[in-house]
């Protein structure tokens, strides 16, 4: 390997991280949900109707596995975040949010906190203990503050909690992005932004 590289010219070796660079960037060690248009965003005016799924209450919520295979596109499960344009304004559509999109938003967000995983309780009680540490830094004129949350099959176990977080905060925005072939259907859902920007190639419920 070491070899073949010192036989490539600089333009050609470029040439091969601008091509791996983005898969490392974006944590794509199996499946690519954007080239199968599998990944969604909704966005949500925390004051504003949230759908049910988003709401649920699990009176026992199991451990998280250490191993296991959960959508994920890259980003942490969890992001607290600032952004001059409302992500409400940025994404009008929920579907599709193309590889492009990802990468517009995270050029247009300033991420204050995150977590890789969320592994239980403590991710959703360190965040609040930092909105509590940090509330006078966070006040940015014509900055409005988001949580972004990857929603799967464990993280959904958080986001009625993170919702009372965001409500009891100067959160203004809960965003949320999940594979939308799979449940809850939250695109079934009353929602604040256009819904299917073209039709999708499976079925929303």
């Amino acid at each position: 390997m070491i070899e073949n590289m010192c036989n490539l010219t600089r333009r050609e070796i470029l040439r091969l991280f601008s091509m791996a660079l983005p898969a490392a960037l974006l944590g794509f060690s199996g499946r690519d949900y954007f080239n199968d248009e599998l990944v969604c965003i909704h966005v949500y005016n925390i004051n504003e109707d949230i759908p049910e799924p988003l709401l649920a209450r699990y009176d026992m919520i199991p451990p998280r596995p250490q191993k296991g295979s959960y959508f994920q596109i890259g980003l942490p499960e969890l992001i607290l975040c600032q952004t001059k344009i409302r992500l409400l304004d940025m994404f009008e559509y929920f579907w599709p949010f193309s590889r492009q999109d990802f990468r517009l938003m995270q050029r247009s967000i300033s991420i204050h906190f995150k977590r890789r995983v969320i592994a239980g309780s403590n991710e959703i009680i360190n965040l609040s203990e930092y909105l509590e540490s940090q509330t006078r830094s966070l006040q940015i004129p014509d900055a409005t503050l988001a949580v972004i949350l990857t929603l799967n099959d464990y993280t959904k176990y958080w986001s009625c909690s993170l919702v009372d977080l965001c409500r009891n905060s100067d959160i203004e925005e809960l965003v949320i992005i999940k594979n939308p072939a799979r449940t809850p259907y939250l695109c079934s859902y009353p929602s604040q932004q256009k819904g299917f920007k073209k039709p999708p190639p499976y079925s929303a419920g």
